[in-house]
């Protein structure tokens, strides 16, 4: 947590380039806390033992010179503070107004969240009813280019539908012509198959001419053959 001064307008706050010191209320001796807090001037302040007072509101023999006047003497008490008129004035008012109390609500009339708004002019009240009424004004249009931004996407949503919708009738059509070409498939596959069969279990036949075959007719067979 960082350390900083409780008194009044001083923004000081420890950091280790500054040549300042920081001194917690002495909780432990009321007689001398109260010293410290009535020398603050400020209105129902409560120190804590987080509480800090900087070494520039000590003068010079508050402290120990034998500890290079970083420690304060038993009966030390601050002295050094800056009080303006201007922040006694405020720190009055505060304490005026914390002390009275608010003035009673009138019967007749009603809470201020209860009160009617206040009429406006009757120009005014003219412009914010209709706008043509008034002379020499001109309505603004500035709105129109939302209109126009909508039809314009209506129409481009109805072209991209028709550009659906004729995708979808030629997907159809090739799925149809994929069908066909696979059931053509299937057949011919079928007929090959039924082909190769018939091959097989067939008998061969060669036909010869006449001289060959008169002269292979001639020659006796031989054994085994």
């Amino acid at each position: 947590m960082v350390q900083s001064c409780s008194a009044y307008g001083c923004k000081n706050r420890y950091h280790k380039d500054k040549n300042i010191s920081f001194h917690k209320f002495p909780l432990a001796r009321p007689d001398v806390c109260d010293k410290w807090v009535a020398a603050m001037r400020r209105n129902n302040f409560k120190p804590t033992k987080y509480s800090n007072i900087c070494s520039q509101h000590f003068t010079k023999d508050c402290f120990k010179r034998e500890c290079n006047n970083r420690v304060l003497k038993e009966s030390a008490v601050p002295s050094l503070f800056c009080f303006s008129v201007e922040s006694e004035k405020e720190k009055a008012l505060e304490l005026t107004e914390l002390q009275e109390p608010p003035p009673p609500l009138s019967p007749h009339r009603p809470p201020p969240a209860l009160e009617q708004p206040q009429m406006l002019p009757q120009h005014v009240v003219q412009m914010v009813v209709h706008p043509a009424l008034l002379p020499n004004q001109s309505i603004s249009c500035d709105h129109n280019y939302t209109v126009e931004d909508t039809v314009q996407q209506k129409k481009r949503i109805q072209q991209l539908e028709e550009q659906v919708e004729k995708l979808r009738k030629k997907l159809k059509t090739v799925q149809q012509k994929c069908r066909r070409q696979e059931r053509q498939l299937e057949k011919m596959k079928a007929l090959r198959e039924f082909q190769k069969d018939k091959d097989v279990t067939s008998e061969s036949y060669v036909i010869l001419p006449k001289e060959l075959y008169d002269v292979l007719k001639s020659i006796e067979p031989i054994d085994g053959y």
